[in-house]
């Protein structure tokens, strides 16, 4: 069996304790016992390459060195950084830890969490994280045109997923100028997704999370980890999903 390292990155323990919650939850009611990985530091994500590069390969040299096997992120900015330290410190990654995201995880647990799961009923509008899937030919998790990894996800826990016309549009988390074009982009997606007759957002990304949290806070916007971790038996309060959507999922089914 693959021997796995939890790697949570920053914003998730530090903003969003329930989803870290969420996927620890996740994680008992799998195959897989992953060793925590003490003392790791951000991994300084792509938008501080251009600070320093140096500084960049030298904090995820660090970080891969100490897992005890593959590496496990639960938010995709973070396996986009770890991934790419990895090509770049050690020629395609030779003798470095793998690093997988939390969606390929779920596919590859998907018959052993599936004789757990329960139906949630829920109608949910997708956030495919752009750092998931591109670019492709280095990420290599989905089809970057026609991703479906996250649609078979929520059907392991009985929730369907609506396509919006924003389905592939980026959650403008870091896009800057005058006319603050990243929460417009980020109004789009929210209301495409409200358009279509979702009852929230589902995202695999901490930075898409937090992005669409901040612009949106009406609709709920949830990380995959907490929908699993309700369908396998988590308190709703305690892993952060509305009592409003519990209820309207029951009345779904």
């Amino acid at each position: 069996m693959t021997e796995y390292s939890l790697y949570l990155g920053c914003v998730i323990p530090t903003l969003y304790p329930h989803v870290e919650r969420a996927v620890r939850d996740v994680l008992s009611s799998s195959e897989v016992r992953p060793a925590e990985m003490a003392s790791v530091s951000c991994c300084a994500p792509n938008y501080m390459f251009g600070l320093s590069r140096q500084s960049w390969l030298a904090l995820n040299k660090r970080n891969l060195g100490l897992a005890t096997g593959t590496i496990l992120t639960a938010c995709d900015e973070c396996f986009a950084s770890l991934q790419d330290a990895r090509q770049a410190i050690s020629e395609g990654g030779k003798g470095m830890p793998e690093v997988k995201p939390f969606l390929v995880f779920l596919s590859d647990q998907q018959e052993t969490l599936k004789k757990e799961a329960r139906s949630l009923g829920l109608r949910c509008a997708i956030q495919h994280s752009c750092h998931l899937l591109r670019p492709s030919k280095v990420r290599m998790v989905d089809n970057p045109d026609n991703p479906v990894l996250m649609k078979k996800a929520l059907e392991v826990v009985g929730c369907t997923s609506v396509p919006h016309e924003e389905e592939m549009s980026c959650c403008g988390g870091q896009a800057s100028g005058k006319l603050n074009p990243g929460k417009e982009l980020a109004a789009k997606k929210i209301a495409s997704a409200r358009g279509a007759g979702a009852d929230c957002i589902v995202t695999t990304c901490a930075h898409c999370l937090n992005h669409l949290t901040q612009n949106s806070p009406q609709f709920p916007v949830l990380h995959v980890a907490q929908l699993y971790a309700l369908s396998l038996g988590s308190g709703p309060s305690s892993v952060g999903v509305p009592n409003r959507l519990v209820r309207k999922g029951a009345s779904q089914q």
